[in-house]
């Protein structure tokens, strides 16, 4: 299976932005398919759901990821591992 992230071209200039907000959305190209993912660390992670629940007292996201920390290894790195087990196709 054949999967591409699409990083900005100046992501490396803001990634450390992204690190600290603890999430990002990006487009993942997966078996000529394009598919919108979310990454979230797990403090922000716990902040969305809490903020949803209040809300809306349901929380959901479709293409969720969480990592560590939102860099772009590991981003990365999680994709690779999606690919290998098989979770990551294409819709």
């Amino acid at each position: 299976m054949a999967y591409e992230i699409h990083f900005e071209d100046d992501f490396d200039e803001y990634a450390w932005e992204v690190e600290a907000k603890g999430w990002f959305d990006v487009d993942v190209t997966v078996d000529e398919v394009t598919v919108p993912f979310s990454f979230y660390d797990p403090v922000r992670l716990q902040q969305e759901i809490e903020s949803d629940l209040s809300r809306d007292g349901v929380f959901f996201e479709k293409n969720m990821v969480v990592v560590r920390s939102v860099t772009r290894a590991n981003i990365e790195k999680a994709m690779k591992r999606l690919e290998r087990s098989g979770i990551l196709s294409a819709p």
